[in-house]
């Protein structure tokens, strides 16, 4: 397939590009600190608990503050609400990078979750409005795609930074990636007048169509199954195989470039089979697989084969998401847009839960983090079979199409 396929073209690349750059900075701050974390707990003084609370922060600040956020700048032109985003966001991971207590540490994430949460929906709608409808899709790919690479490339970078130059090296590359971002943006987007956002009202009447709720509630139950182990990973395999230092790289490589080849097969798997039978495959394989790397956490093992049941956990459980995407648009028609920023909200939810249960779950040892991960999903299962007994005709909510994505 050739690039030029897959990118949009045209005047609107070079903007597109950058703005993917911002959101693969973002993911790649979201993502990373699972593999500092413990080595960000040892420099603070504090457990790797209360280190994994960092994630919970952001994760749950993300969720509170994006539709908030969207609603509050509904107004703002989108190149002074993605400048004021970036800027927040670099001047955050600078913060980070030189912090000396764990107080100091958390004001950063809750600065950092901010940013992105103003960034990454006014990002996506940028995109929208700078292609034309035929590039529509290929610009929104590409601005999301930042957040998949990021998790195949930008944390393992990132984990590798930090442990041969220390963990504050990988808030610094993350601050330079985004000066790099803010630095191209302000020389080839221009003024671009916002058509109006969402109410608060337009969203509450999306999540009472039938099934909507329940979809969301499995997304965030999935989510949370899948981050009490993925937060405390570096943690998990250095209990378990003994794993340390540059070797958790390839560790991260394999649980990204996996979520990758899973999201791409989840698309060629909703094309030809109902989203609702992908969803259970997804979860039902991430349940499996989950309770593999259990019963690794109790009994240890290899390195190897803790790479390879990793590598089969992603494979298959991020199959679940764009599936519960595609449910959500079926479910809630017109109003598609609004229901999949509520699914955004859901995510980061389910994030800030796991960091929040791992934490607790961490005294346990390795083994007993896994089972609670696998008992969240168990329960994401039980939801998405209330969801997909609840879903009925679509009911048209209006909203502005294009602000509803914010």
């Amino acid at each position: 397939m050739k690039l030029h396929s897959v990118l949009p073209t045209g005047p609107a690349r070079k903007p597109v590009l950058l703005l993917s750059l911002g959101t693969f900075a973002l993911g790649t701050d979201a993502f990373v600190i699972s593999g500092v974390l413990p080595v960000i707990g040892q420099s603070l003084g504090v457990g790797v608990g209360a280190a994994g609370q960092l994630i919970t922060i952001f994760s749950g600040v993300y969720a509170l503050a994006a539709p908030v956020l969207a609603v509050l700048t509904g107004n703002w032109n989108r190149r002074t609400a993605l400048f004021v985003a970036m800027a927040v966001f670099v001047a955050a991971n600078l913060l980070a990078a030189v912090a000396t207590n764990y107080p100091i540490m958390v004001v950063a994430r809750v600065l950092a979750a901010l940013a992105a949460a103003l960034f990454t929906p006014a990002a996506s709608a940028a995109a929208a409005t700078l292609s034309s409808p035929a590039e529509r899709g290929r610009a929104l790919a590409t601005v999301l795609g930042g957040l998949t690479v990021a998790n195949a490339l930008g944390v393992p970078l990132g984990t590798l930074i930090g442990q041969t130059a220390g963990w504050r090296g990988t808030f610094v590359f993350v601050a330079v990636l985004g000066v790099i971002a803010l630095a191209g943006l302000s020389f080839t987007l221009g003024s671009m007048p916002s058509p109006g956002v969402a109410s608060f009202a337009q969203r509450l009447a999306v999540a009472r169509i039938p099934g909507v709720l329940s979809t969301l509630v499995a997304t965030a139950l999935a989510m949370a199954g899948v981050f009490v182990l993925y937060s405390y990973l570096a943690w998990f395999a250095g209990q378990t195989a003994g794993v340390s230092g540059s070797e958790l790289t390839v560790l991260y490589l394999v649980a990204g470039i996996t979520a990758v080849l899973s999201n791409l097969a989840a698309g060629w798997l909703i094309d030809h089979m109902p989203p609702t039978r992908v969803a259970a495959v997804g979860m039902a394989g991430l349940l499996v697989f989950t309770l593999v790397l259990a019963a690794l956490g109790f009994t240890g093992t290899h390195v190897v084969v803790l790479c390879v049941a990793l590598g089969l956990w992603s494979l298959i459980g991020w199959l679940f998401n764009p599936a519960q995407q595609q449910r959500l648009l079926g479910a809630s028609g017109p109003t598609g847009p609004i229901a999949l920023s509520l699914n955004s909200s859901a995510i980061y939810v389910g994030q800030a839960v796991a960091g929040g249960v791992g934490a607790f779950a961490v005294a346990g040892g390795p083994g007993v983090l896994a089972v609670v991960a696998a008992a969240a999903v168990a329960l994401a299962l039980l939801a998405l079979y209330a969801s997909a007994r609840r879903f009925a005709s679509p009911v048209p909510v209006e909203a502005p199409v294009e602000a509803a994505s914010r």
